[in-house]
């Protein structure tokens, strides 16, 4: 996500983070070395050196942090940042389980009933641009269950 500008609220202790599509907030609470009232933000700006993916702030004491926009997406539970960290998760397990795998990869191949080249993108874990089902698929051809888990969150101690 590249960030088109971001400011921060003293009153609401957060930064507020604006891309292209939305505007996001992180707290305070959750960067390092963490602004307040005695050690205040004095400097606040996208980073070029992290190509707007990020920014840097400079508190009052000299301290210094910067924040990548990824932390911001997870954060704030962005759909499309869990389906890609998902995928990722998926194709790392599935390139463990072809290098563990009695069957070769001509096989493997054959019984996905798909190329050798859609193959290896499904095992390229830069390439977000596969489906979730297609990477269930390898994984059920190579004898694995995968069961999604849903859970309630755990309580962070605030009063609801």
């Amino acid at each position: 996500m590249k960030i088109h500008s971001v400011t921060h609220n003293n009153r609401k202790k957060v930064f507020q983070i604006k891309s292209s599509k939305k505007t996001f907030q992180l707290p305070y609470s959750k960067v390092d070395p963490q602004p307040s009232v005695s050690d205040p933000v004095a400097r606040l700006f996208v980073d070029r050196e992290l190509s707007r993916e990020g920014f840097t702030y400079v508190l009052a004491s000299g301290k210094e942090g910067t924040v990548h926009s990824e932390q911001v997406l997870e954060y704030n539970q962005d759909p499309h940042y869990l389906r890609d960290a998902l995928l990722y998760k998926l194709t790392i397990e599935a390139q463990k389980r072809v290098t563990a795998s009695p069957l070769s990869k001509r096989e493997l191949i054959r019984r996905l009933g798909t190329s050798a080249t859609q193959f290896y993108r499904l095992l390229d874990q830069t390439n977000y641009r596969k489906s979730i089902d297609q990477l269930l698929s390898l994984l059920h051809v190579l004898d694995c269950d995968v069961d999604l888990l849903v859970r309630t969150k755990a309580t962070t101690g605030r009063a609801a």
